[in-house]
């Protein structure tokens, strides 16, 4: 009985207690409670236990006394955070959260009590050790002001301590909340003219050395990573440096493509591959250690792998077990004054992976990359697949796009651009392609994250069209969360040497278009088939028909003879009645038949004489998709369909013209 009683006032404090703290959330004034002594007993068994809300010690967060520990805080305030002391002798509690912090924005974190609480709240990076921000502290209150000047978000650590001595339970809140908007931290020096982010590396010593500029990561690159910007300025108060050094890990059996790309007048570089090393002492340079035997074809030391670069390719296979750090080295044989923009960018790509164990495989030799084609491929290149598509944003424009193959082996290679996108269930997206350079025609197609096409279109609309504009433009409402890949290409794709003009802009928004357009036009009708959205759009404007079918108005020539008095009359043109009957339909069973229900209403047809381009007639297709044409004409007329771009020559005097629909067309995977 004696323990019933002794939980049943405990929970009567812990009510006293929810109802306080409730009463300042509403207010704006946190009271600290102490528990009475009996409750403190009480409190160590609930340890274990699961722990509500409001109103228990420790916090829900607890343990979260280290850096290591720290607690991610995802809410704007979150109330009922405690200072928790477990008994006499015990240590005082600290506790430490996780903010993140949006890009170009200054954060503001308030620790805040009632009563005389001292608190004190301090922001780090993820380290637990380099303090951030600025802070001020008053009894009951301290906030820290972090600033996040990058452009990705940041990962800050908040410690909040209690000085109060000697410490006792209490209640505190945490408040979040953006305190401004900070542009982001200028860079006083130029691109390529401040040492990179890697130096110093002018030696193998330099690069394994742990320095504050790399922390404690040495001059390494992961295989199929590019590191951009790197540049020859030196880390110490030399003008000039023309070797840096760099290492990555080697597979057995694997083999490598090195190459040097991005290369800025001013620099030229020679590149190196070694052998792996034994690592050198502190202090000391081991000197070079052996070249690797390079692929037929490559050369190592090498330079200007394609004629009139500045940069340089090696392959090369890793012998079977020879596993380990192998080292890049780059010298610049440019001797020009260092400055800004001399930068160049480091690739290293894995380009056939190890195969089963076994004896040392002999692989085909990679092919040495043949003349260069006027023009450079644009920065997103390699993405000519699936596999290495773009990952863009939405709602941002990407501009300086263009068709120029990457490495091509012949004139007749031709380039394709495949972006990535993240999509949302229930969103409308529009992608599209704007300003094109003179001669460009381009092609979108969308696929699903299972690589299935959704749709795809040439030219935004008719009108667009005869205007010489020849974008293209995409809108659909996405079924999942996931990702969306998008093929662009050209109609008429130019070859490797012609591609160079070729450019053009792309994006992709959420939304619809402002100005309404077809879903899909013409592009599917490469494939062989008209194509239909499934609700048909609304007609062109009716042209004014004439009262009655006439015959085309062709001027008559006739001979005029002075000694003739009486002209001789002209022989007059036989009446040709021509009846054509036009069906348009959706062929969903493909028997190339007009069925029952699958007739297309209200799309415009129009009969024009070939000749004299007169117009003979035009009407809409009525519920079944039937319209039928009855007219006078002595020469052959032209039947078109303007929504299908559809267009036929008729000199029959009896026709019929089936034009079936067939929604679930396959898109190819290349365009065109």
């Amino acid at each position: 009985m004696k323990l019933l009683s002794t939980r049943f006032h405990t929970r009567v404090a812990s009510l006293i207690l929810v109802l306080a703290v409730t009463l300042a959330v509403l207010t704006g004034v946190i009271i600290i409670t102490q528990l009475p002594v009996h409750a403190s007993v009480e409190t160590h068994s609930i340890w274990h236990a699961p722990v509500a809300d409001i109103g228990n010690f420790p916090d829900r967060f607890e343990p979260n006394d280290t850096y290591t520990q720290a607690a991610l805080i995802d809410k704007d305030t979150v109330i009922s955070l405690t200072f928790y002391v477990s008994g006499t002798g015990s240590p005082n509690d600290v506790d430490w959260y996780v903010f993140n912090v949006n890009p170009n924005t200054a954060e503001q974190i308030t620790a805040q009590a009632g009563g005389s609480v001292l608190l004190s709240a301090r922001a780090f990076l993820p380290d637990g050790v380099t303090q951030q921000g600025t802070w001020t502290d008053i009894v009951g209150s301290s906030t820290v002001v972090v600033s996040n000047t990058s452009s990705t978000i940041q990962r800050y650590l908040v410690e909040v301590t209690n000085g109060n001595t000697p410490q006792t339970n209490a209640l505190y809140s945490l408040i979040s909340a953006p305190s401004a908007i900070v542009a982001p931290t200028p860079t006083s020096t130029p691109i390529g003219l401040a040492p990179d982010s890697y130096e110093p590396n002018k030696t193998i010593t330099e690069a394994l050395w742990l320095t504050s500029t790399r922390g404690s990561i040495p001059s390494f690159i992961n295989v199929g990573s590019r590191i951009d910007n790197l540049n020859f300025r030196a880390y110490d108060s030399s003008v000039n440096k023309t070797t840096e050094w760099f290492e990555f890990y080697g597979r057995s059996g694997s083999i490598y493509q090195i190459t040097t790309l991005n290369v800025q007048p001013g620099v030229e570089t020679v590149l190196a591959i070694y052998k792996p090393v034994i690592p050198p002492a502190a202090g000391t340079d081991i000197g070079h250690p052996g070249l690797v035997t390079p692929l037929q074809g490559y050369t190592n030391p090498n330079n200007r792998y394609v004629a009139g670069s500045r940069g340089s390719q090696i392959s090369f296979q890793v012998p079977n077990g020879a596993d380990g750090l192998y080292w890049i080295q780059v010298t610049n044989v440019d001797p020009s004054p260092r400055v800004a923009g001399q930068t160049y960018s480091l690739q290293v790509q894995e380009v056939l992976q190890a195969a089963t164990p076994g004896p040392s495989p002999t692989a085909t030799p990679l092919p040495p990359t043949p003349t260069p084609f006027p023009g450079q491929p644009d920065r997103f290149e390699y993405n000519g697949d699936f596999d290495h598509a773009t990952l863009i944003a939405p709602n941002v424009q990407y501009d300086n796009l263009n068709f120029v193959p990457y490495q091509p082996y012949s004139n007749n290679d031709t380039d394709n651009d495949f972006y990535k996108l993240a999509v949302k269930q229930g969103i409308y997206y529009t992608c599209q392609t704007v300003n094109l350079a003179p001669g460009v025609d381009t092609n979108i197609i969308i696929y699903n994250q299972d690589r299935v096409g959704i749709g795809g279109n040439d030219d935004i609309s008719l009108d667009e069209r005869a205007k010489g504009n020849f974008a293209s433009r995409f809108s659909w409402l996405t079924s999942y969360t996931g990702y969306a890949y998008i093929l662009v290409g050209e109609v008429n794709p130019p070859r490797a040497n012609e591609a160079g003009g070729h450019t053009y802009s792309f994006r992709c928004d959420i939304g619809l278009p402002i100005t309404p357009t077809p879903l899909f036009t013409s592009t599917l009708q490469a494939i062989g088939t008209p194509f239909i959205p499934p609700t048909p759009l609304p007609p062109e404007p009716t042209m004014t028909p004439y009262p009655t079918p006439r015959t085309a108005q062709n001027l008559p020539v006739r001979e005029i003879s002075n000694a003739t008095a009486t002209p001789a009359l002209q022989p007059t043109a036989t009446p040709r009645v021509m009846a054509i009957n036009v069906q348009i339909f959706n062929d969903a069973n493909r028997n190339g038949l007009l069925d029952p229900g699958e007739g297309i209403s209200g799309v415009s047809v129009r009969l024009i004489d070939e000749q004299s381009g007169t117009p003979l007639g035009q009407a809409l297709t009525d519920v079944d998709g039937r319209v039928n044409f009855s007219v006078t004409n002595p020469g052959a007329v032209r039947l078109s369909v303007p929504l299908f771009g559809y267009s036929l020559l008729v000199n029959e005097t009896s026709l019929t013209v089936r034009i079936a629909v067939v929604t679930d067309v396959t898109l190819p995977a290349r365009i065109p």
